[in-house]
Formats: structure tokens, sequence, C-alpha cells
């Protein structure tokens, strides 16, 4: 994995037998006490040579292999204590960043560490000094102390820059990093992701191979979705996704492979029509995979080739709808209709989605009397069936009501400027006042008038607004710029929306769970190496 430990130890006893008069003519390993660390702490602030970095590196490796060296290597320091181990680890992480940058004569806006002229003498020992630091990182994040292991991540963090062009790091550093974007706490995944995200933007580092890991964590840790996993699948989606952008060619490649391979797991479900062909579709592993992509690629832009599968994108979310569209799947169609609207509003295409929710509206008699009362409504942000249970009770014909009226308010707010409005939604608006005729739950209904006064006040303006201008269909630029005028001036429904979301966010707040954690008195203890 990197350099000798045996060759480390006898380049570094050289160095201190020429540094230190102390260690003159013995083998005998010195011993790191709280006045020997002062002492060190107060030169490295003034000494413009490397000579005090050389001993507190060789402390450090001395300490962090003590408990591992071989009997025939001879290691230059003993550290006793949690104390003055404690000390120590302070020492290199307050001070050596600042060390190295003295030593290099960089200024605060120096982007170019291995241009300096200084670089190669500390090279060597740099790689030595990260490789334990690799050690130490990754044994603390077996003794689940949180707090050690942030101050170490935010200590790689200053350090990294230092590193770029020693690229035997890479695949260490990144195999710890990964495990904690994966696997720790919300505070510790995120500052690890910048500390891959540092790696993986410096130069000469070939992501596809970053990127085919990342995406088999990110596929093994969203095959079960609840409240508790959600917020970490959302960011690691996230995080994942600012990968992928570094490098569109690369990104086009993975997502031209992915998306394929879902195409083909939703043809045999289609074709063969069985349960266990179906479940390989209708599971959150498919459904998270589709998003990733939908997000991808309305991310992206037209700065790449990943435009090009929006449309196979969007024939396979149409197509997984339609593999099963009864009433225990209506979750996971409104899971794949908001990842259409966030396509159709990402990039301004044109997608058909009003028919698949006013055909719930349709065809679900929301008249029939419920077996069971709940207070308490269905999420579906975290199922994608519903169970037996579940579908004799009045929260999921509420829930059902809710997810329409939101998501048609949502995509017509998205709408609501383009020409074309009074022309799209007049169908919806008829279909809304059948329901309307066929209902007789009042609170459904008045959900619906609400959303269809909505709908029929923006037919109205767009009307109106048209009927102002002399509009020549033929002339998109004119069309486009007419379309800019309205959506910068504002519609009334795009402010409802936006006043109903707020509203939402206020009733779904939730107080966080405080959770009970045993507190280390000094984060920068450790108690032991191995």
């Amino acid at each position: 994995m990197g350099l000798n430990n045996k060759h480390i130890s006898n380049r570094n006893s050289k160095v201190a037998s020429d540094d230190s008069d102390q260690s003159k003519g013995t083998d005998k390993c010195k011993k790191i006490t709280i006045q020997i660390l002062k002492t060190w702490q107060q030169e490295i602030q003034t000494d413009k040579s490397i000579v005090t970095i050389k001993h507190v590196i060789e402390a450090f490796h001395s300490a962090v292999n003590s408990t591992t060296a071989s009997s025939d290597i001879i290691l230059q320091y003993t550290v006793g204590g949690s104390a003055t181990y404690n000390g120590l680890i302070q020492l290199c992480v307050m001070q050596l960043p600042d060390a190295f940058k003295q030593f290099l004569k960089l200024d605060p806006e120096s982007q170019g560490v291995h241009k300096s002229k200084r670089f190669e003498k500390i090279q060597e020992i740099l790689k030595c000094y990260m490789l334990d630091l690799v050690k130490v990182l990754e044994q603390v994040a077996l003794s689940n102390n949180n707090a050690a292991v942030t101050v170490l991540l935010k200590h790689l963090h200053q350090m990294l820059p230092y590193t770029e062009l020693i690229s035997s790091l890479n695949k260490p550093l990144l195999k710890i990093l990964l495990n904690l974007w994966s696997t720790a706490d919300q505070t510790i995944y995120i500052i690890a992701f910048i500390n891959i995200l540092h790696i993986a933007t410096s130069k000469e580092f070939v992501v596809d191979e970053l990127l085919e890991v990342m995406y088999e964590i990110y596929s093994q840790n969203m095959k079960i979705v609840s409240l508790k996993t959600l917020p970490r699948i959302n960011f690691m989606r996230d995080s994942l996704i600012e990968i992928y952008l570094l490098d569109h060619n690369t990104s086009y490649s993975h997502a031209f492979l992915h998306i394929r391979q879902l195409a083909i797991d939703l043809k045999n479900a289609v074709s063969l029509n069985n349960k266990k062909h179906i479940q390989t579709v209708y599971n959150w592993q498919y459904i998270n995979s589709l998003r990733l992509w939908t997000e991808l690629i309305t991310r992206a832009g037209n700065k790449s080739m990943l435009p090009s599968l929006l449309y196979p994108l969007v024939q396979i979310i149409i197509g997984t709808i339609k593999v099963n569209p009864t009433v225990t799947y209506y979750p996971l169609r409104f899971h794949c209709l908001e990842m259409l609207i966030n396509i159709s509003k990402g990039t301004g295409t044109f997608i058909p989605i009003l028919p698949f929710l006013l055909e719930i509206l349709d065809s679900y008699d929301f008249n029939k009397r419920h077996q069971t009362a709940t207070m308490k409504p269905i999420s579906f942000a975290c199922i994608l069936r519903i169970s037996k249970s579940q579908l004799v009770e009045n929260s999921f014909k509420d829930s059902i009501i809710e997810t329409i009226y939101q998501l048609i308010l949502e995509y017509a707010a998205s709408e609501s400027y383009k020409i074309y409005f009074p022309d799209l939604y007049t169908s919806c608006i008829i279909q809304l006042k059948e329901f309307l005729k066929k209902c007789h739950v009042a609170i459904y209904c008045k959900k619906m008038k609400q959303l269809l006064s909505l709908i029929e006040e923006n037919k109205k303006f767009i009307e109106n607004e048209r009927s102002k201008a002399t509009v020549d269909l033929q002339n998109m630029a004119k069309i486009i710029n007419w379309e800019n005028r309205i959506k910068t001036d504002g519609t009334e429904i795009v402010k409802f929306y936006a006043s109903y979301i707020n509203h939402r966010k206020s009733q779904n707040h939730k107080f966080p769970v405080k959770k009970k954690e045993k507190k280390d008195t000094n984060i920068y203890y450790y108690a032991s190496v191995k």
C-alpha cells in the first residue's frame, strides 16, 4: 500500500541524528512528553527549515505504528499515555497545515502547491504522514467517535492540496472516505464527500472508476427507503451527481449503459408479465436509479450528450407506470410522475403528465365508505405499494386527493406562462368538472374546486394576453419572448403554489429527535491505535 515502515524509520533516524543532539549515538527511543510537545509547538511556528516538521511527523509515525511495528523496525519515539497522544494529534492537526504553507512560502491565494521549488523536499515526508493519517482515520472511524472523526476529516481536507501529486494515496483514502460517505452520521458523511470531491477534482485524477464504485454503493444503499434512510439517500444521489457532472463524456457512457439496463428490465417485465420480473422494476432500487438519471440529465443542460438520453428515459418512466397501473401501486405512479414533472420543468420539454393523474379521478371511487378511520395521513414519500389494510383506510383516499391536487397544481404552475396553456388544460378543466359531479365528499370537492378555479383563472389570463398581442405562431423567437415576459411578471397560480409549498413545509416540520450520544471530553483523544 505504500512506503516500507523500516525505510521510513531508518530514514528519519538519520534525520534525527543530524538535527537533534539528544539522539546522537543512541538507538534508544526518545519518550515524548507534554513539555517536548510544547517546545515543538513554539518552534514549528518560527522554524523556517523543515527540522521541527520532521520531528513531529516522525513522532506521529512512531505513535501510530508502535503497536504494529515489527521487532526489526527502529522507531525514534515512544508516546506514553492518552494525554500525550492526544497532545501529539492536536499538534499535527493545528500546526502542520500552516507549517507546510510556511515552509513552501505559499501566499494565501496560491493554488499551485506543487509548483513551489521546495515541494520535492517535503514530498516524501508528506506521503509518510498521510499514510499514517489514513491509518488513524480508519481506526477512529471504527471506534464510532464522531467528534474525533470530524476533526480528522477537516484536517485531511486541509492537507489534501499538499498531496495532489501523490497519486498512490488516492486509493486508501477513497476507500475510507467512501465508507464514511455511505455509513456514517450526517455531519461526517457531508465532510467525507467534501474530501472525495477535492480528490476527484485534482489534476490527472480519472473519475471513471470512482463513478462505478460510488454508483454501486448508492445502488446498495437505496434498496430500503424510510424516514430514517431518506435524507442519506437524497444526499448520496445529489453528491453522486456532483461527481458525474465533472466529466460529461464519462457520465454519458455510464448513463447510457445503466439506462439501457433499466429498459431491458422493463421490457422483460412487460413481455413476460410475471411476478418475478415485475418485481425487478417495482422496487426502490429501480425507482431511485430512475431518479438519479432524471436529476443528472436535468442538471446537465446542453453541455454534453446527456440530454440525448432524455427521450428513452421518459419512455422508461411512463412504461414503468403502465406495467401495473392498479390502485395498489398508486404511490409508485406518483413517484414516477414527480420525476416527469421535474424533467418537464428542468428542460422545458413537454410531457403528457395530466392523463395519468386525471385517470385516477375518473376511475377510483372516492364515494365508497371506508372501513377504517385513522387520524394519521399516509405519506407516499417512503412507500411504493399500498397494503391491504391501508386500502380501506380513510387516510388513503385523503392522501390520493392531496397528492393529485399538489402534482396538478405544480405542473399547472410550471406551465402557466406558456402560450398553449388554455388549449392544454381545456380537457383538464372538463375532467375536473366531471369529477365534481360524481364526488359527494365535501372536503374532496372543496379541494378540486379550488384547483379548478385556479386553472380557469390562468386560462382566461393567458387568453386575454394572447388577444392583446399579434403572435406569429411560426416565429418561435417572438413566442419565447412573449412567454418570458409572462413568466417574469408572474402568474397568480405560481404565487399560490409558492404559498402552498411554504404552508406544507411548515405543517410537515418535525422537531429533531435528540439522540443520547456519549460525549468525549476531548475530541482529539484516541485511546488505542490497535
